[in-house]
């Protein structure tokens, strides 16, 4: 089954923590159904220092305290309708120009298209 929202979409965390925040998906995982979002659900990673290089940067290279977002899991998440700044649901349908796309449920705008076309 595919996921409604897409990476770029704004989302709205509906449940946990970070409850009532917004942010933009910054990445999808379809195999564990989990999506990394902006800002939210940051969380610190200790991480001893490297004595070969890496390709994990200064951070990895030195260790310390690095802070990133954690996946949330999709179902947690809710689209934002750009056009109406309203969390809403998504539905599948028709444009006036005859593409399929994913349309706003509460005022019946097409949401924006991923950039591979979907």
């Amino acid at each position: 089954m595919k996921s409604q929202i897409l990476k770029g979409d704004t989302v709205l965390v509906r449940r946990g923590k970070e409850k009532g925040k917004r942010g933009t998906v910054k990445a999808i995982f379809a195999d564990s159904w989990q999506a990394t979002v902006e800002g939210i659900n940051v969380v610190k990673r200790h991480t001893k220092p490297q004595q070969q290089q890496s390709n994990m940067g200064a951070a990895g290279r030195n260790g310390g305290i690095v802070e990133k977002e954690a996946p949330l899991p999709i179902s947690v998440l809710q689209y934002v309708c750009e056009a109406c700044k309203a969390p809403t649901r998504l539905r599948r349908g028709e444009t006036k120009e005859h593409r399929r796309a994913r349309i706003c449920v509460r005022c019946g705008e097409p949401a924006r298209e991923s950039a591979k076309g979907a």
